[in-house]
């Protein structure tokens, strides 16, 4: 009867309400999807607030729930207790005859105060000359923010921290004060906002699905703006400018680990490997030319001539993203692929999602994983050899929660004779952060191997002999964090990227 009378309600206003509650103790949540920036909305849901008080009397309930009074109710409670309402506040006037305690609480005082008179949008409603908006799109994310804090189970700084302006919520509370000019810009605040992965396990675990990985990118834009980009990401976009990569490494070094036998030529596939992949790593390149050679695959490489996707440029918030978009723009025009395979999850999503949406890029991109899928399931890549080690998959984030591929990287362990695949604890769309994303590492490397320390250690946890990932940039945190385990004698894994372990298998 309640439900039907809360739906009534809905119909009078003009507004949905979603009701949910808990069936063993009878609490109904009556939630009311509006727009708080709209007034006229806003002044429907103070009516609509005394009216679910008059339901809760009907219907012989409470209007306190499991929550307490608080203020919100305070102004009607005599509604419900009456005499023993009055016994109380003759007891309290006894003991506090002057009202110093806990004044204008369970409604003694006799006034009315609304608590709906005050809205936490009204700077922005009113349109004050400090409030400088974001966008809509990213103004509408900030303000989708319920506050109920459930992103502190999913961030990665804040379970090593505990520091709430270190948690998405604490991220979008400063963002509000940002956009209403409350809170100046300054180097302290940038510090907040770069002390983050970007890892997206915020809205995986938002019952809102807030993006607060696009506030969080939003408000660096506008520390750039300012000029409050940290000096090292600053140096690290000279270098892509200068050198076609963060490391400041002459372009010739790209092709160091390339196998001698590698000649250059022109082909529909083009396998673009990265910065980290081509510069700290020297297992991926050859591994992946390996498997492509074994399995027949006509392919081509940009050689010396590949240059920086420009992601970190667009995680930190500078404007030369842009200016790096270009540059391969015109690089790929000469190679003409009809598709880019990578083995970079970063560059995968930066060419996926983020170059469609700044030039006209309409090249198929695919990451490895997802290209050796293909060819598993097409019967042209099948394995011989048994390898007979305990596995254990980490979902990079660029991969994972931000592109969604979570299953192509398990079949293909799956596909492996002999290899048992285990599973971290929190996985796919819960998996935590290696803590190497959102130019996190560059800025706050002790954090950052922390995060990874964790991650590591959940693995040895569970059994595993092999971390395997997708990606460079959680291969490299992954096997610093492996390292630091084995100093202190808390186990010994290995750290692999799925191309190796696929290449050993195909030996």
């Amino acid at each position: 009867e309640t439900i039907e009378d809360i739906r009534k309600v809905a119909e009078r206003h003009n507004l949905t309400i979603a009701t949910f509650g808990h069936v063993g103790d009878g609490n109904l949540h009556a939630c009311v999807i509006m727009d708080p920036t709209k007034p006229e909305q806003w002044a429907e849901l103070k009516e609509i607030g005394k009216e679910f008080i008059e339901l809760a009397l009907k219907h012989k309930g409470t209007l306190s729930a499991e929550h307490g009074l608080g203020i919100a109710k305070a102004p009607f409670i005599e509604k419900e207790l009456g005499l023993s309402h009055r016994v109380m506040k003759t007891i309290k006037d006894s003991l506090d005859p002057d009202h110093i305690l806990n004044p204008g609480k369970m409604g003694f005082d006799q006034t009315v105060r609304d608590v709906l008179d005050y809205s936490a949008y009204k700077d922005f409603i009113e349109g004050l000359p400090e409030v400088k908006g974001f966008g809509e799109k990213i103004d509408q994310e900030i303000f989708a923010c319920l506050m109920c804090g459930f992103c502190r189970a999913g961030c990665p700084t804040y379970r090593e921290t505990g520091v709430e302006s270190k948690n998405a919520r604490g991220r979008v509370i400063l963002a509000y004060n940002i956009l209403t000019g409350k809170v100046p810009l300054s180097k302290e605040l940038a510090e907040k906002f770069y002390a983050c992965t970007v890892c997206m396990n915020c809205k995986a675990v938002c019952p809102a699905g807030v993006g607060v990985a696009e506030i969080v990118e939003a408000a660096r834009r506008r520390l750039v703006e300012e000029g409050y980009l940290p000096e090292v990401h600053r140096m690290l976009i000279e270098n892509i400018a200068q050198f076609g990569n963060p490391f400041q490494e002459p372009p010739e070094k790209r092709t160091d680990v390339y196998p001698s036998t590698y000649k250059v030529k022109e082909a529909e596939t083009l396998v673009f490997f990265g910065c980290v992949t081509s510069y700290q790593d020297i297992q991926v390149v050859p591994s992946t030319m390996d498997i492509l050679d074994r399995v027949g695959i006509d392919y081509a490489t940009m050689g010396n001539e590949e240059h920086c996707c420009g992601y970190l440029a667009y995680l930190t918030g500078s404007e030369r993203f842009k200016e790096f978009i270009e540059r391969n723009l015109e690089r790929f025009s000469r190679y003409a692929p009809k598709r880019i395979v990578t083995t970079c999850a970063g560059c995968y999503k930066t060419f996926k999602e983020l170059y469609p949406q700044h030039g006209t890029f309409r090249i198929e991109v695919l990451h490895i994983v997802e290209y050796l899928d293909q060819l598993i399931t097409s019967g042209k890549l099948k394995f011989e050899k048994s390898v007979d080690r305990k596995v254990i998959y980490h979902d990079p984030c660029d991969l994972g929660r931000h592109m969604n591929i979570y299953e192509p990287p398990r079949r293909i362990l799956q596909a492996i004779p002999g290899l048992r695949l285990l599973e971290f604890k929190e996985n796919r769309s819960l998996a935590k952060c290696c803590g190497g994303g959102g130019g996190l590492k560059a800025f706050d490397l002790d954090l950052s191997g922390d995060i990874a320390y964790r991650r590591a250690a959940e693995a040895a946890e569970q059994g595993a002999e092999i971390i395997v990932s997708a990606c460079p940039s959680c291969k490299s945190s992954l096997q610093q964090a492996a390292a630091r385990l084995r100093k202190e004698k808390k186990g010994r894994l290995k750290v692999m990227d799925i191309t190796e372990l696929v290449a050993e298998a195909l030996a």
